[in-house]
């Protein structure tokens, strides 16, 4: 039982026992009433009968027995009813009634104790005169004590005065006891019925359902507080929805930020992070995180640093991990909170920015060093052929055929750094309402243009398979990137043939190129479409190689949202291919 069933169970249980203790004590009081009364009526009607005697004993011991008997009969009954009695129990006068109706009176009680010597005091209910009685009787010494004197007092107002009270006191206990089941049943009824279905209600609200109804008696003295309660959980409902909705509003404006956030106490356990920060640092659901973990030993000491003189500090850090290395910036601004001040640490990745700088670096160095040689060659020509007047014509012939040579090489590399850098400005607007573009046509132009090389080297190129396919997109680039292809695997492949395919996979258009050659080794797969990246440096500038060829046809492939992948031949050799996705409304029915 709860503290608040026990409290008000004790109230009607408290009541009903102060009602039992004021009627026993009233049952108490008019006992020691009614002792008291009937030991003061005794001694009263004891002292009057002594007195009496003593008036009849000296006319009985004359003779004088009418005396006595006239005494008695015309005594002031109001004050006291005197009766002369025989010992045989005759009555001889009465001052109530006439001696000759009453009945013989020797088996009265109080008669046998007179005639034993032993007076006594004796109340009852007077038939006679309708009445409550108290009598006492004592044998007079006169008339040789043949004579008996009995005096009696009327109780009945008295008695009935008790008996009154009695009634009273047992009603009192009556409507004491409905007034406490009354209040017991009001109790329960109307406050703790009301106020355990309330328990109920706000218990379900504690456990966060705060969508519980609250029960409002119709009536009694706890509908106004229930009334209260509801009032403020709509209240609470709707801060709560308010808070709720702004702290998803921060949570989306946080998760949707690409820089990684975390609020970071003195200790550097995070408090909160959003998801960028979460996949940084490869954390699960509610995983507890500390900056000690991070992957950079300088960072926690900062933070507590920073935290201690409260001053925001921003560096750049570096992160190594299996998949490399992560460059970040991170900047801390000090957040002042109930328990201490926190650090709210933003995080931006570098990484990219840092290869795009290396990779413009080395870029510029590339095309520096690719321009170098030829430029170092023309220029040599020109010098010798400026200060030699008289060249040989072999020596001759050959300085303008190296002029002629280099400037070759260096157009082509041009040509080639500006169809890069062309696809580069495409990339971002060739989209799905671009002109289609049958690929099979494609290919066979691309096949047409390579033959006459591919004979000089010795390769046949055979078209093995080639099903019509139409895809949005260029034509120009789609058939230079197929034509790049086929150039590198006649050029460096050493294959006697090659092997072209057209067909239609997954919802995606898969050209392949396929050679049977020396391969390539594994460590130049990953990096084979960088841009100046070459396989055999010396052996592709003397075939005239600018280094660009496969950079072209995966930025042609990205261009048409498609990808470029090298894969190994069974046998020997390498697969090129060119996997670009077909719209929907192209693709045929099955």
């Amino acid at each position: 039982m709860s503290q608040r069933d026990k409290i008000l169970f004790l109230l009607p249980a408290a009541a009903i026992a102060l009602v039992v203790l004021f009627t026993v004590l009233l049952f108490a009081g008019l006992a020691m009433f009614k002792q008291a009364f009937h030991h003061d009526a005794d001694s009263d009607i004891t002292e009057k009968t002594a007195l009496v005697a003593l008036i009849l004993n000296p006319l009985l011991n004359q003779g004088r027995l009418d005396e006595a008997r006239h005494f008695c009969d015309h005594f002031n009954r109001d004050a006291l009813r005197l009766s002369l009695i025989r010992v045989d129990g005759k009555v001889e006068a009465d001052s109530a009634e006439k001696a000759d109706l009453l009945s013989n009176h020797l088996n009265r009680e109080e008669i046998q104790a007179a005639i034993a010597g032993a007076p006594i005091c004796v109340t009852r209910f007077s038939e006679s005169l309708n009445q409550w009685m108290t009598y006492h009787a004592v044998q007079l010494d006169g008339g040789n004590r043949e004579y008996i004197l009995r005096a009696a007092v009327s109780t009945d107002r008295t008695a009935r005065i008790l008996q009154k009270a009695t009634l009273t006191a047992v009603f009192a206990l009556l409507l004491g006891g409905a007034l406490a089941l009354a209040l017991a049943l009001y109790i329960s009824g109307r406050v703790r019925t009301p106020l355990r279905a309330l328990n109920h209600a706000l218990t379900a609200i504690t456990d966060g359902n705060l969508d519980a109804p609250i029960p409002i008696p119709r009536a009694g003295i706890v509908r106004d507080f229930a009334t209260r309660i509801a009032e403020m959980t709509t209240l609470l409902r709707a801060n709560l929805a308010a808070v709720m909705a702004t702290r998803n509003e921060q949570e989306a404006i946080l998760n949707s930020m690409e820089e990684a956030v975390l609020l970071v106490n003195r200790s550097g356990d995070a408090l909160r992070v959003n998801r960028a920060a979460a996949a940084l640092f490869h954390l699960a659901d509610r995983q507890v995180f500390n900056l000690s973990r991070s992957g950079m030993p300088d960072l926690l000491p900062h933070v507590q640093e920073a935290v201690k003189t409260g001053q925001p500090f921003e560096k750049e850090y570096e992160l190594t991990s299996p998949s490399g290395k992560t460059y970040l910036l991170i900047k801390g601004a000090i957040i002042a909170k109930g328990d201490g001040d926190c650090l709210l640490l933003t995080v931006t990745d570098l990484t990219r920015l840092r290869r795009l700088e290396s990779f413009r670096s080395d870029f510029i160095a590339n095309v520096s060093h690719e321009l170098k040689t030829p430029l170092t060659c023309i220029i040599g020509a020109a010098e010798t052929i400026l200060e030699e007047k008289d060249l040989p014509p072999e020596q001759m012939q050959k300085l303008v055929t190296m002029l002629y040579e280099q400037s070759s090489r260096l157009n082509l590399l041009v040509q080639d750094i500006l169809s890069l850098s062309a696809l580069e400005h495409r990339q971002n607007t060739l989209n799905r309402k671009a002109p289609a573009v049958a690929l099979d046509a494609v290919l066979g132009n691309a096949i047409a243009l390579a033959r006459e090389n591919a004979r000089e080297h010795g390769v046949e190129i055979t078209l093995t398979n080639s099903v019509p396919i139409e895809i949005p997109g260029d034509s120009q680039l789609l058939e230079q990137a197929v034509g790049n292809l086929l150039s590198n695997a006649v050029k460096y492949s050493g294959s006697p043939s090659i092997e072209v395919s057209l067909s239609r996979q997954n919802g995606a258009a898969v050209v392949e190129v396929k050679d049977f050659g020396i391969g390539i080794a594994d460590e130049h797969k990953a990096r084979i479409f960088e841009r100046f990246y070459r396989v055999h440096k010396e052996r592709s500038r003397a075939l005239g190689g600018t280094g660009l060829g496969l950079a072209i046809v995966k930025h042609v492939a990205s261009a048409h949202q498609g990808v470029a992948t090298l894969t190994d031949t069974p046998g020997g050799g390498c697969t090129f291919r060119l996997t670009l996705p077909i719209p929907a409304a192209t693709t045929p029915k099955a």
